[in-house]
């Protein structure tokens, strides 16, 4: 390890980049095999969804694992716990063990030096060489420069303005070691976490279900959310696993350009159910409106079908299969030529 160890103190936190590591307890082994690493990324994606953070470099050894990652808020403590907590008690799980996997709490140093950025994402996607896992950089199946597994969270535009062909120099080396030193001196600078806003305030200005997955990422239990609310915390858990779903399927469909006439910064809680669905319906994939009446339910899917999509003569045979295989009905696809447009109908008694 090349940075020298800090003396437990408050964490402080700021927006931006930061090298992350944390090893497993006693330093004993926290991936056992490549299902394990492949559980750890995917909890990775699904934290980025949540807490809007990117990664630039990581590796995943076999006691311990580094992440190069950009915050965009002030989370950085709560993605982490979410991230660690999730995985441990997968792991646990898995392995039939109890009590803690980390060693402590994790390892972060903050980079205000973006030239030191190229640097880092050198050392990271280094540590397989250095442990004698790989014999090049790329060659290590659980860093991010192998590239053979692609998520949404991955941003590679560091990594392709590095040469990540050569070994880390003596230069580089020093630079570490300095970087490490001037940390040390920069901490007291950075800015303290935000304080949470009280749930009343989240649960009076959203729907219920941005509502829970708001106040998570401020910070709030779910078992504080659910006494709130006065549910069970399987209530509560329930609604927010099936938001992330939502939110997940939404952002797959916008990244595949299908809410085309739309900003590409378009969310799904800026979009809402009804656009959302429509969408879903005309152009997602069998899969994914079957997920989409999975996460909405039958009810809420019929009625967006029948306001936007029954009456439209584009979609005979899309409306054909939604009937028939999604909501049961005993129909032809002569049915739908028989349909009137109801707004055409409108537009049509208008002009007259």
């Amino acid at each position: 390890m090349l940075y020298s160890v800090m003396a437990r103190k408050k964490r402080m936190e700021s927006i931006g980049y930061y090298h992350i590591v944390n090893r497993g307890v006693e330093r004993r082994a926290v991936f056992m095999d490549d299902e394990d690493r492949m559980q750890f990324l995917e909890i990775l994606q699904e934290s980025s969804e949540v807490y809007g953070f990117r990664v630039y470099a990581y590796a995943l050894m076999d006691n311990h694992y580094h992440l190069l990652l950009r915050t965009t808020a002030l989370n950085l403590s709560l993605l982490m716990r979410q991230i660690n907590a999730r995985y441990s008690i997968y792991f646990n799980k898995k392995q039939k063990r109890v009590g803690p996997l980390w060693q402590g709490r994790f390892k972060s140093w903050y980079v205000y030096d973006v030239d030191y950025l190229k640097t880092l994402v050198k050392y990271v996607e280094y540590n397989p060489v250095k442990a004698g896992m790989s014999s090049k950089i790329g060659e290590y199946r659980w860093t991010m420069s192998a590239r053979i597994d692609t998520f949404g969270c991955f941003d590679y535009a560091l990594m392709q303005s590095v040469d990540l062909s050569k070994s880390l120099t003596s230069d580089e080396l020093d630079a570490l070691d300095m970087y490490s030193k001037m940390k040390l001196k920069y901490v007291d600078k950075l800015i303290a976490p935000h304080v949470k806003k009280p749930l009343d305030i989240h649960f009076s200005n959203n729907k219920r279900e941005i509502a829970i997955d708001h106040a998570i990422v401020d910070g709030y239990t779910q078992k504080q959310i659910a006494d709130y609310l006065h549910l069970s915390s399987v209530a509560v858990s329930k609604i927010y696993k099936i938001y992330r779903q939502k939110v997940a399927l939404f952002n797959k469909l916008r990244d595949k350009g299908i809410f085309w006439s739309y900003s590409k910064e378009l969310t799904y809680e800026k979009a809402g159910n009804k656009l959302f669905i429509e969408y879903l319906l005309k152009y997602g994939d069998f899969d994914d409106i079957e997920l989409g009446f999975l996460v909405f339910g039958k009810r809420m899917m019929k009625h967006v079908w029948e306001e936007k999509l029954k009456s439209d003569q584009r979609f005979i045979k899309l409306n054909f299969m939604i009937a028939r295989v999604f909501l049961g009905m005993d129909i032809e696809a002569s049915y739908f030529k028989e349909v009137k447009n109801a707004r055409f109908e409108k537009f049509k008694l208008l002009a007259s």
